[in-house]
C-alpha cells in the first residue's frame, strides 16, 4: 500500500469511524459493535481503491458494516443452535465395545462411499449434512438457486446410496428388533 493510500485511509477512518461505530452500536451490543466497526475498516483498508470519494464514502461504509453485521449475526445464531443441540444431547449412555466397533465400521463405510463420489457431490453433501446449511445458503456458496441445490443434493444422495449398496451396505439394517417384534 502506498503512502497516499495510507493517508487516504487515515482520512476516511478519522472522518467516519464514529458514524460507523454508532451505526453498529444501534444494532448490537458494545463489544459486537466494536468488532463490526473494526472489521468494516479492515475491509476498507484492504479495498481502499474501491472506497468511493465524497458523500458516497459513508454510504459505502454503511453497506460494508451491514454485511459484516449480518455475517456476525449468522455466526452467532449458528453457535447458539449448535450449543442448544449439544445441550440437548446430554451425556450419552456408554455403549458396549461391540456396538462401538460396529458403529465405527458403518461410519467408515459411509466415509469410503463418500470419498468415491465426485468432488462436487462430496462438497454438496458435506455442506448440507456436516455444516447443516440450508439449501438457500448452499446456493449462495455454490452460486446457484436453492431449487438447483435441491436437485443436485437429491442426485448426490442417490449416488451415495448406490455406492453404499455397491459396497454391500444394507439399508434399514437394525441391530435390535422394534417393539412388538419377535426376538
Amino acid at each position: 500500500m502506498s503512502t497516499a493510500d495510507e493517508q487516504r485511509f487515515r482520512r476516511v477512518f478519522d472522518a467516519h469511524h464514529e458514524a460507523v461505530y454508532a451505526y453498529c452500536r444501534r444494532r448490537a451490543d458494545e463489544e459486537t459493535a466494536r468488532e463490526c466497526a473494526s472489521e468494516t475498516f479492515l475491509i476498507a483498508w484492504r479495498r481502499i481503491d474501491d472506497v468511493p470519494d465524497g458523500d458516497r464514502t459513508l454510504r459505502w461504509l454503511y453497506g460494508v458494516a451491514r454485511k459484516v453485521m449480518a455475517n456476525q449475526f449468522r455466526s452467532s445464531r449458528r453457535r447458539r443452535r449448535l450449543t442448544d443441540r449439544l445441550r440437548g444431547l446430554g451425556a450419552a449412555p456408554e455403549a458396549d465395545p461391540e456396538t462401538i466397533v460396529v458403529r465405527r465400521a458403518e461410519d467408515q463405510e459411509v466415509l469410503d462411499a463418500l470419498a468415491r463420489l465426485r468432488p462436487q457431490d462430496q462438497e454438496l453433501l458435506r455442506l448440507a449434512v456436516w455444516e447443516d446449511l440450508s439449501h438457500g445458503a448452499i446456493g449462495q456458496i455454490l452460486d446457484c438457486s436453492a431449487h438447483a441445490v435441491d436437485q443436485r443434493l437429491r442426485r448426490a444422495e442417490q449416488r451415495l446410496a448406490s455406492e453404499l449398496r455397491r459396497a454391500g451396505h444394507r439399508p434399514e439394517q437394525r441391530t435390535s428388533p422394534s417393539p412388538g417384534e419377535a426376538t
